[in-house]
């Protein structure tokens, strides 16, 4: 089974890129799944002018990807109670033909230093994944506030509470995946 990750941000230092690596790492640990990151930084806006053209090769080789895991997990940061304009873009290209998300198991997971969790961009982002026709799981939930206080630059888990969000995150993921596969 593979497990591909997508972050909706495009800084070097992004909390949800970080929280995205964490998350895809304790899958693999405590699991037989392999796990990858899906590259889209060089994902131009979307444009139907160029894909009148031909797809570029960044969007090509991500949706190749996207075909090929069993399960895509979007990282995604909230800004402005919504999802980033980064995600909305990748959403947009991945969504063309060819089709390669119709039926794909998805799970949207988010972090901010605010206090909300991104849980308004997490709601917008899942409603937009259902209405494509993925299957968006809603469980388990790794919203994570206040991230700055939680996880240090490097990596490190700061807190047992998000500690224990991870591992009860993973074995739920895990036993979910197994039972759908």
């Amino acid at each position: 089974m593979l497990i591909s990750g997508i972050c909706g941000s495009l800084r070097n230092e992004s909390w949800n890129k970080l929280l995205l690596k964490i998350f895809l790492e304790k899958i693999s640990d405590n699991s037989n799944f392999k796990t990858d990151v899906i590259d889209v930084s060089k994902f131009p806006l979307y444009n139907a002018d160029i894909e009148a053209k031909s797809l570029p090769e960044s969007v090509l080789s991500a949706k190749e990807k996207v075909k090929n895991s069993d399960l895509i997990i979007f990282a995604s940061p909230a800004y402005n109670s919504s999802i980033s304009g980064v995600m909305k873009n990748i959403v947009d290209w991945i969504s063309r033909p060819p089709k390669v998300i119709d039926d794909k198991y998805i799970l949207v997971i988010g972090a901010t230093p605010g206090l909300s969790g991104t849980l308004l961009g997490y709601t917008h982002l899942n409603h937009i994944l259902l209405s494509l026709g993925m299957n968006v799981l809603n469980q388990p939930r790794l919203l994570v506030s206040k991230v700055d206080k939680q996880i240090a630059p490097n990596g490190k888990i700061l807190t047992e509470e998000l500690s224990q969000l991870f591992d009860n995150s993973v074995k739920q993921l895990i036993k979910k995946l197994n039972n759908l596969y």
